[in-house]
């Protein structure tokens, strides 16, 4: 990945709030192929909080962010790898759900309205985190395949093995690369 792919984020602000805070690490793409997170480089992050279309999470403190990535990030995974959420993991974040609690009542159109009761944004992305895990991202999450990248998302066909087509490029000219 180019740095500035980094800053462009092409993944952020499209798919979903829980995907915008656990792709702030990019996998294999610093210096000796170590990770690079957004959270922990000033440039980065101003850059990740200018994408975000979450306003509330983009004005999070950097200390809750993190302590809030960790566990998204290891639910996702775990479900991008097909495998089961593990327990202290799930109960971490059914515990930050809790903090949110949702009101329902009778829209004047005779719909059912849902709003979030609660301020604590940390808690309204976990809640977010449990749906996308038991919903839509059960079967439709993957881990991007390309080198550099690392980056979670939804997958839109069967086989789709890449978050962009950016890297569906590099991963196929890395497979054509005779090895060194």
């Amino acid at each position: 990945m180019t740095l500035r792919e980094f800053y462009d984020m092409p993944w952020i602000g499209h798919e979903h709030p829980v995907l915008d805070l656990t792709n702030t690490v990019v996998i294999g793409a610093g210096p000796g192929h170590g990770d690079v997170d957004f959270l922990s480089d000033p440039g980065l992050t101003a850059a990740w909080r200018e994408r975000l279309g979450n306003r509330a999470l983009a004005r999070e403190p950097l200390g809750a962010l993190r302590a809030l990535r960790a566990p998204l990030r290891a639910a996702v995974d775990a479900r991008a790898r097909g495998e089961q959420i593990p327990d202290r993991t799930r109960e971490e974040l059914n515990t930050l759900a809790a903090g949110a609690p949702v009101t329902m009542r009778l829209g004047a159109d005779g719909g059912l309205v849902h709003e979030e009761a609660a301020d604590d944004v940390g808690a309204v992305l976990a809640r977010e985190a449990l749906v996308l895990l038991a919903r839509e991202g059960k079967e439709r999450l993957r881990r991007c395949d390309a080198p550099s990248c690392g980056m979670y998302f939804l997958r839109t066909r069967r086989d789709q093995a890449w978050c962009t087509v950016m890297c569906g490029n590099r991963a196929r000219a890395a497979r054509r690369r005779p090895a060194s």
